[in-house]
């Protein structure tokens, strides 16, 4: 009796120790596994955070253009949609601009700077003819396969960064892709023909996110079917 207390004693010991070392081994793996995981996404190159970024400005920019097309709205049913073509822009100037201080049609929008890519100017302007925070007013630029083949006046939001301007065009359409306009960015905020109409993979758009000859990226809105 007493031998089988000694052989009992001496055999437990073994066996937590070994039980212990086990949980300990699966421990050390699983953290190493976690940590290595951890670095992998740490080096890629589009952060978590960058493409959640990305999502929220492409929503703010396309709230911000519902908001001035239906301030153009108003406009239209005041004055004629003529004079959205011949006489509107973007200044407080009553019964001419957008931006009346007494109607109120619109109010400025102003971007967040990070839709913007490095180097661009993101500084908030005050409204003027043809600007309002970042945002452009364009007259020239004929939509694609839209209307009657008229310049169809567009606001125009320039220097994306490229990511917000593929995360537009999922929103709208499904698809990142980012089409290439004929025109150069001075065509598109110097009111001048952006170059959709004679653009591949753009029939339709009332609105969108363009690379422009100079690879810089451009959305537009159409504000006014012509």
């Amino acid at each position: 009796m007493k031998y089988t207390l000694k052989k009992n004693a001496g055999f437990r010991p073994a066996r937590q120790a070994g039980f212990i070392q086990a949980a300990l081994l699966f421990g050390i793996a699983l953290m190493t596994a976690v940590l290595g995981g951890f670095a992998l996404a740490n080096r890629s190159p589009t952060s978590q955070t960058d493409v959640e970024q990305a999502k929220v400005n492409a929503s703010v920019i396309l709230k911000q253009a519902s908001d001035l097309r239906d301030g153009v709205a108003r406009y239209s049913s005041d004055f004629g949609s003529s004079s959205v073509l011949n006489t509107m822009d973007f200044s407080n100037t009553t019964d001419q601009g957008l931006f009346d201080p007494v109607a109120r049609y619109a109010s400025p929008q102003i971007m967040p700077s990070t839709a913007f890519a490095d180097g661009e100017d993101s500084t908030i302007k005050a409204p003027a003819a043809l600007v309002a925070g970042h945002w452009y007013v364009n007259k020239a630029t004929l939509g694609h396969t839209l209307a009657t083949g008229a310049a169809d006046p567009m606001v125009v939001l320039p220097g994306l960064r490229q990511d917000v301007c593929g995360r537009v065009n999922t929103l709208l359409y499904g698809d990142a892709t980012i089409p290439v306009a004929t025109g150069d960015l001075a065509d598109w905020i110097g009111d001048a023909d952006g170059g959709v109409s004679a653009s591949a993979g753009m029939a339709g758009w009332p609105e969108g996110c363009v690379a422009t000859s100079d690879t810089k990226y451009v959305y537009f809105k159409a504000v006014q079917e012509n």
